[in-house]
C-alpha cells in the first residue's frame, strides 16, 4: 500500500514540473515567428518545391493550402506585423515572394495593398498566387477589389475534377471565388461584354474630353451615345 502512494506522489510531482516546465518556457516573440513565416514562405514559393509545381499537374495543389494557413498565421499577429512585412517587401527580388507578402499586407489591413493584391488575382502568373489573393480579398469585402473580382471572372486557371474512369470537368478556382465575392458584397456579376462596354465608355469619355479636333470629338462622342443606350 505505501508502496503505491510512493508511485503516485512521484508520479503527481512529475506531471506538475513538467506543466510548470512547459508553462515557464516563453513565448515565441513575434521576430522569431516572422522569421519562421518568411521562410514557409519561400519554401512554398520555391519553383523546386514539388507540392508547388503547377507544370505538369492540373489538380490543386497542397501549397495552396498551406499559404492560407501561412496567411493565417500572419493575421494571428495583427497589424503590428505590417512593418516588417514593408521591409522585407521593399528589398524583395522574387515576384511570386512579392506577390504573396502584397496578399499578407492586405491581409492585415492595408487598403492600399487591397488593389495591388487584385492585380495579382487577375494577372499574376502563379496560380497559387492568384488563389491567395482570391481568397484573403473575398474576406476584407472592401469595395476596391469589385472591377478587379469582375475581371477575374474571366480568370483562366482551371484545375480538373475527377479521376480515371469518373466523369472530368473543368474548374475555374479564381472564377468561383470572384462570383462568391460580389455575391456576399451584392454586387452584380458583369459578364465580359458588359465589362467591355463600361471600359469602353470610360476610355471615350476621358478621350472626348482630350480631343481636340472637332470632328473626331463627333464621331467619338457619337460612339459614346451609341454605347450608353445599350444599357437601355
Amino acid at each position: 500500500m505505501n508502496k503505491d502512494l510512493v508511485i503516485t506522489a512521484v508520479f503527481v510531482v512529475a506531471v506538475v514540473s513538467i506543466a510548470l516546465g512547459w508553462r515557464s518556457q516563453p513565448p515565441m516573440t513575434m521576430h522569431a515567428e516572422w522569421t519562421q513565416i518568411l521562410h514557409d514562405l519561400r519554401h512554398e514559393c520555391d519553383p523546386a518545391n514539388p507540392e508547388a509545381d503547377y507544370s505538369w499537374n492540373q489538380r490543386s495543389m497542397p501549397t495552396e493550402r498551406k499559404r492560407e494557413a501561412i496567411i493565417q498565421r500572419c493575421r494571428g499577429l495583427g497589424a503590428k506585423l505590417l512593418p516588417k512585412v514593408r521591409g522585407v517587401l521593399e528589398f524583395e527580388q522574387d515576384d511570386e515572394v512579392r506577390g504573396m507578402l502584397t496578399v499578407i499586407e492586405a491581409a492585415l489591413g492595408d487598403s492600399t495593398a487591397c488593389v495591388l493584391a487584385a492585380k495579382e488575382m487577375v494577372w499574376s502568373d502563379f496560380p497559387a498566387l492568384k488563389i491567395s489573393a482570391a481568397r484573403t480579398l473575398r474576406r476584407l469585402h472592401d469595395p476596391q477589389t469589385i472591377p478587379w473580382f469582375r475581371i477575374a471572372l474571366k480568370d483562366g486557371h482551371f484545375i480538373v475534377n475527377g479521376g480515371c474512369g469518373s466523369y472530368r470537368e473543368l474548374f475555374f478556382p479564381v472564377r468561383t471565388l470572384a462570383q462568391i465575392a460580389l455575391r456576399e458584397m451584392g454586387v452584380e456579376p458583369l459578364d465580359a461584354g458588359e465589362i467591355y462596354r463600361r471600359t469602353k465608355i470610360e476610355v471615350l469619355t476621358k478621350e472626348i474630353a482630350q480631343e481636340k479636333s472637332e470632328d473626331m470629338k463627333l464621331i467619338k462622342t457619337e460612339m459614346l451615345r451609341i454605347l450608353l443606350r445599350q444599357r437601355d
